[in-house]
């Protein structure tokens, strides 16, 4: 008989996920290097970026259906248009030698449109898949395994890309994509509550979803802190790529460093499956965000190969203990019915600072020096850290959180 964890459908879900972080991290590396190669520009490669992440403002309509359906289907849907999207961009990558950014901009948009409706599923099945005390270990195990698999994918990606073309990793995305949707036909998701309070129109379903996160000032605060992070860390996403080109290490260098990243969110995942359980949620993500302040100040005094290598570690360390217990509050706090809509506003508020960042910078990304971005992001995880510290103050939290089931 299955534990509530290690059942049939979740380690369907693990393998999946697997799956497709390995093509996703190739693909990263490779449409980062496209674009690249084409252009010589960092302000063209935040361009592309921007166009994935610009959908993200319609995330809440898209959370409030995918609260209507049953899971499988947004999930099904998204695996196979980004699929197509990717095989059709690397196949013509490869048959006419260079893409017009049009297209490339173009495949980005829809590919965000896609992942509007994969978000907030993916998101909302974890409680469907383990049992309300398998939770933490639920999402260290799925963030510890994802960036296993990404950090496979980063490496492989910054080898494929030197020894062949980007064309090659983004067609291994698209057939990663694919087979993640013959993986979920497999996925038994059982019926979630249906939400009886809210009138079954979509607009009044959407509101009850930001009502409920109104109860929480932690749940209304932490979209905004995110806000400012993303903002502030899309620069130096951008600028990656370039600054080890100047550095002389180019792909590799840039493949290894996402590499590292995702061996410390690899770390912390393993760390929160064996002790997340003794830790709250709250304490981790505080710890997470002066980590990656401290290290991000620290990139900007020495910003030397060997110093964003190691500070690429505690990077990832410090996402992890942001991310992964984060899912966990949400999870405890919002009651199913209502994790598709409350997902999605977070991650639209949460989202919306990246590309409009990426905007308002990318006229200025080849202009000033690229290691000043490290200083910008630091700030902002240290602002982040004073704010959540601020919250937890004015909203004492018990270990187990608020149950909004227990008190609706």
């Amino acid at each position: 008989m299955s534990s509530p964890l290690w059942n049939r459908s979740f380690i369907l879900w693990l393998l999946g996920t697997a799956q497709s972080q390995f093509g996703s991290a190739l693909a990263g590396i490779a449409l980062s290097f496209l674009v690249l190669h084409q252009t010589g520009s960092a302000g063209q490669m935040a361009l592309t970026l921007a166009c994935t992440l610009l959908p993200n403002l319609l995330m809440p309509l898209a959370g409030t259906l995918v609260d209507r359906w049953p899971l499988k289907w947004p999930l099904l849907g998204a695996d196979v248009v980004r699929g197509l999207l990717q095989l059709t961009v690397g196949s013509l990558a490869l048959v006419w030698g260079e893409v017009p950014a049009g297209l490339i901009n173009g495949a980005a948009v829809l590919s965000g449109l896609a992942g509007l409706f994969a978000g907030p599923a993916t998101s909302a099945a974890v409680p469907a898949l383990v049992a309300p005390d398998q939770l933490a270990k639920a999402n260290g195990l799925l963030g510890s395994i994802g960036r296993g698999a990404w950090l496979l994918g980063t490496l492989a990606g910054g080898w494929i890309v030197t020894r062949w073309s980007p064309p090659v990793a983004i067609l291994a995305d698209g057939l990663s994509f694919l087979g993640m949707a013959v993986l979920l036909t497999w996925v038994k998701l059982p019926h979630r509550p249906v939400d009886r309070e809210t009138p079954t129109r979509f607009w009044a379903e959407l509101q009850a979803g930001v009502q409920l996160m109104g109860r929480s000032r932690l749940l209304m605060l932490a979209p905004l802190i995110a806000l400012l992070l993303n903002a502030s860390l899309a620069p130096v996403t951008a600028i990656l790529p370039k600054l080890f080109g100047t550095l002389g290490a180019s792909a590799t260098g840039y493949g290894t460093f996402l590499a590292l990243e995702s061996a410390g969110l690899l770390l912390a995942g393993v760390m929160i499956v064996k002790f997340g359980e003794r830790v709250r949620p709250v304490q981790l993500i505080g710890a997470g965000l002066l980590l990656t302040a401290m290290t991000y100040a620290a990139l900007w005094q020495w910003p030397r190969t060997t110093i964003l290598l190691a500070g690429a570690v505690l990077l990832g360390g410090g996402f992890g203990l942001i991310n992964m217990p984060f899912q966990t509050l949400l999870h405890q706090r919002v009651p199913q019915a209502y994790l598709g809509r409350v997902f999605s506003v977070l991650g639209m508020v949460s989202s919306i600072g990246m590309p409009l960042s990426l905007l308002l910078v990318s006229p200025w990304l080849d202009l000033l020096p690229l290691t000043l971005w490290f200083g910008v992001a630091a700030l902002a995880q240290g602002l982040g850290w004073l704010a959540w510290r601020w919250g937890l103050r004015s909203e004492p939290v018990q270990d187990t959180g608020l149950n909004y089931q227990s008190s609706s």
